[in-house]
């Protein structure tokens, strides 16, 4: 039986009421709240489990999945509907609907236990990023800020327990008559002789994106190149058309080419659900690695060492059960 809704605010002018269904927004303002102070710490970590298991489970329980035709080749979409509601599109090689195996592989993650598999990480994690943004999709009007929120919530706190580092979010930049402070994405100071992380994260790329470049190339410009390895984390790039029901991604790989060439480099793209477009990147200068995120807790010890090199790890297991 669906929860009673909650008004949470009223716009006069178009009479617009924004719900939220009861089960899930104490559970949201909990862990917004505590990621002000604990975003780095273990005391969030739970706020994060029970925000994910409260998405999964309202899913379940009260959503209905409905196809959506697929304009992405190699790739299958449905969505969530739950009255006239309809949610974002979801992949539906990467979706699990056992919210026991999504809560149990991501506390494990955040005891520092890797899976053996990384499609198994993959797929539990895409599930836990994908969820709360469904959820808000079929429940809130007009809601595009809380979803990107609680990506930054959940890829901060998993960076920041891998990292062991308390991230921050503005960069003092010095000048010759005085000192200024700028807002920025999370910058982690990981201590003597490791690489420091710029780590930006978006639930999509097709606004504003030259942003990532642009403070990459202040904080290039401030400690020497390579000193802060950018690694900008997306959710992904479809654009649902409801008029059709269908899937599509937009991407701009030139864009970033250039972006990348002229402004500044990035060390790391990552996607939970990766567009080719962007994947083939790699193969062309400027040589710009996107991968699954999943292969982030494979190779975050390297990432923090600049001389050593890697390879990917989702895309490895998948070309073997080929």
């Amino acid at each position: 039986m669906p929860p009673c809704a909650t008004p949470l605010r009223t716009r006069a002018v178009r009479q617009t009421v924004v719900m939220a269904p009861a089960p899930l927004e104490p559970s949201y303002r909990a862990l917004q709240q505590a990621a002000k102070r604990d975003l780095g710490l273990p005391a969030l970590s739970p706020k994060l489990l029970d925000c994910i298991a409260g998405s999964l489970a309202f899913l379940r329980d009260n959503a209905t999945k409905a196809p959506i035709t697929s304009k992405v080749p190699g790739k299958t979409y449905f969505g969530f509907e739950y009255g006239t509601r309809a949610s974002r599109a979801i992949n539906e090689g990467f979706f699990l609907d056992d919210v026991d195996e999504v809560v149990t592989t991501v506390e494990a993650l955040l005891r520092g236990e890797v899976p053996s598999d990384p499609l198994d990480l993959h797929a539990a994690l895409y599930s836990a990023a994908i969820a709360f943004p469904a959820v808000t999709d079929i429940t809130k009007n007009g809601d595009r800020k809380s979803p990107g929120s609680f990506l930054e919530f959940f890829v901060g706190h998993l960076a920041a327990t891998a990292f062991d580092a308390i991230p921050s979010r503005q960069i003092t930049v010095p000048t010759l008559d005085l000192q200024m402070s700028l807002p920025t994405d999370f910058v982690f100071d990981l201590g003597p002789n490791r690489s420091r992380i710029h780590l930006p994260v978006k639930a999509s790329t097709r606004e504003r994106v030259i942003q990532v470049w642009a403070h990459q190339r202040v904080l290039d410009g401030m400690h020497g190149v390579n000193r802060f390895r950018g690694l900008l984390v997306v959710l992904a790039e479809t654009n649902r058309q409801t008029a059709d029901n269908t899937v599509t991604e937009v991407c701009l790989p030139d864009q970033w080419t250039a972006y990348q060439m002229y402004i500044a480099q990035l060390h790391r793209v990552y996607y939970f659900d990766v567009p080719d477009k962007y994947r083939k990147l790699r193969e062309r200068y400027p040589f710009l690695e996107v991968k699954p995120f999943a292969d982030f807790f494979y190779e975050y010890d390297e990432i923090a060492q600049p001389s050593l090199s890697m390879e990917t790890q989702v895309e490895q297991a998948m070309a073997e059960t080929d």
